[in-house]
């Protein structure tokens, strides 16, 4: 109102006033920009570790079967996990897929990756390495990779590593937060107890430990099994049913066994594939279901 001389709005009469309800809102910021940021940081890292198969939909732009997504959060969620699963779930996509949420999510973190041969485990770096050409934020995390046969690896700029190690007594003094054994009924029981288990002396100690209101969010190191089904008779289905009757009594324990169908359900399978191979005079069924499941399912299907 430039015309009347000395105008003020309402909002400036009642700055010196006593009626809290008239007088307005200061808007002056008090937290400087870089004070802003970090607070940004945090809510969503809270957010993200939470809620770890939107991460990787948002940030990493990859979209997971409904399956994988919960595989993941009980991966992210449980200290010791178990995957036993059928050819073409995609095993190594779902444990590399986690190991960048946790390296990503949680600085400093030290992954190891162990199987009976070193090719093996190597297949990990190689699905990262994969997935980073069509991911830019995940190409701007990674400070190094490298896949080939003598030391593959990948380092993040937040000082996080993911390392592959061949599981046999060559492999000692490691130490890791996270050990991932693909295929681990290939691998020597006592590999598992005496070698590998034994990288986990120290937990992840970030900075914020040292605040003593902080103290207290000390975390455990984690333990992730994959491999396929095997005979009763061998050590992977004992320790199979130490996870089971741990999960029940309700320790962070979990053990999943997800059967053929579910690949062949979400297009990860083709079914008329799947078809030819059974109708193989030479067709193992261990190799895929029981005899007696795949006589009932095979009569259904002609």
């Amino acid at each position: 109102m430039s015309g009347y001389s000395n105008f003020q709005v309402d909002r400036n009469k009642a700055t010196k006033g006593i009626n809290i309800f008239s007088k307005g809102k200061s808007h002056r910021k008090t937290q400087t920009k870089s004070e802003r940021l970090m607070e940004g940081v945090g809510i969503w890292t809270s957010f993200y570790r939470a809620n770890p198969h939107r991460f990787v939909r948002d940030y990493l732009g990859i979209n997971l079967k409904t399956f994988q997504i919960i595989l993941l959060f009980a991966m992210n969620f449980n200290h010791y996990f178990m995957y036993l699963a059928s050819r073409g779930q995609g095993k190594s996509f779902l444990s590399s897929i986690y190991c960048l949420v946790r390296a990503i999510l949680y600085p400093e973190t030290k992954i190891i990756v162990a199987s009976g041969t070193k090719g093996q485990a190597r297949e990990i770096v190689e699905k990262i390495d994969d997935l980073r050409k069509s991911s830019p934020n995940l190409q701007r995390e990674i400070l190094d990779i490298k896949t080939g046969s003598n030391d593959p690896k990948v380092e993040f700029h937040n000082g996080s590593w993911i390392k592959i190690v061949a599981a046999n007594d060559n492999a000692r003094s490691k130490r890791a937060n996270l050990i991932l054994v693909d295929e681990f009924r290939m691998v020597d029981f006592s590999v598992i107890t005496k070698v590998l288990r034994k990288f986990l002396a120290a937990p992840r100690s970030p900075k914020y430990l040292e605040k003593p209101e902080y103290s207290h969010l000390q975390e455990r190191n984690k333990e992730i099994y994959l491999s396929s089904c095997w005979l009763k008779s061998h050590w992977s289905y004992e320790r199979m049913n130490t996870y089971f009757k741990s999960m029940m009594e309700g320790k962070q324990y979990f053990v999943c066994h997800l059967p053929y169908q579910v690949a062949l359900k979400e297009g990860l399978l083709m079914k008329e594939q799947v078809i030819d191979e059974m109708s193989e005079k030479d067709f193992d069924p261990i190799a895929l279901i029981s005899s007696a499941l795949y006589q009932q399912w095979y009569k259904k299907t002609r």
